[in-house]
């Protein structure tokens, strides 16, 4: 019996850490994707430049210096990661193309299994702050099957919104959005990554902590 709650502990504990620490934050303004050691600038901090202007500091002496253009198969590697496997109320690995990720989750209860990932990655605007229909949302420009595509990630804040309105994240790569390329609007942002060379700040696991809880009292009704 004991045998049997130690596998379980170890399952769940195991379930929960994979799926949370495929991206992880860093101090440096940047969140990191564990599978393929890609750093990914995070939202809110190239959003007050177009991707025309962004595009072209990557350079020495730049303002961008040291940072790239995410490719399509960069970001379809990343969402993927990021998004499937966490136990969201939807998911479609493959939405309108191949690979092309949406995912959401959380109407009709507090929070999401979405909710943290915003913490690590940034958002680039925040409306109706402080109502009960506040919420966050970010824009994330690259190049993509038929010119600029974009990726789009929701999270509800408001006590309303929250119940009422799904979290979400996904590819829209079906549709042309050359025409965002000088857009000064902050909701966009360009995605860029570099070869990680941070440490990224481990995130406390839940129910790690209460499988090791479980643990210890498990073992001391065994050793009694």
């Amino acid at each position: 019996m004991f045998k049997k709650i130690l596998a379980v502990i170890g399952f769940l504990a195991f379930s929960f850490t994979a799926s949370a620490g495929l991206i992880t934050d860093t101090t440096n303004g940047s969140f990191i994707d564990e599978t393929t050691g890609l750093e990914w600038m995070d939202f809110g901090i190239n959003n007050k430049d177009t991707y025309e202007y962004v595009s072209s500091q990557l350079d020495s002496g730049d303002e961008y210096e040291g940072w790239r253009l995410a490719t399509k198969d960069d970001v379809y590697s990343m969402m993927a990661n990021a998004f499937l496997g966490l136990g969201a109320r939807y998911e479609n690995a493959n939405n309108h193309l191949p690979g092309s990720v949406y995912v959401n989750d959380g109407e009709g209860i507090v929070g999401s299994v979405l909710y943290h990932l915003t913490d690590i990655m940034g958002y680039n605007r925040e409306l109706n702050s402080g109502l009960n229909s506040e919420f966050q949302y970010s824009f994330g420009l690259f190049a993509g099957t038929h010119g600029l595509s974009r990726i789009e990630m929701h999270r509800m804040t408001g006590s309303y919104y929250d119940l009422a309105v799904n979290d979400d994240a996904f590819i829209m790569d079906y549709t042309n959005y050359d025409s965002k390329a000088t857009s000064t609007s902050s909701s966009y942002s360009t995605l860029l990554i570099k070869n990680s060379s941070v440490t990224s700040v481990p995130e406390p696991s839940t129910l790690a902590i209460f499988a090791l809880g479980i643990f210890g009292i498990a073992s001391r009704k065994l050793l009694k």
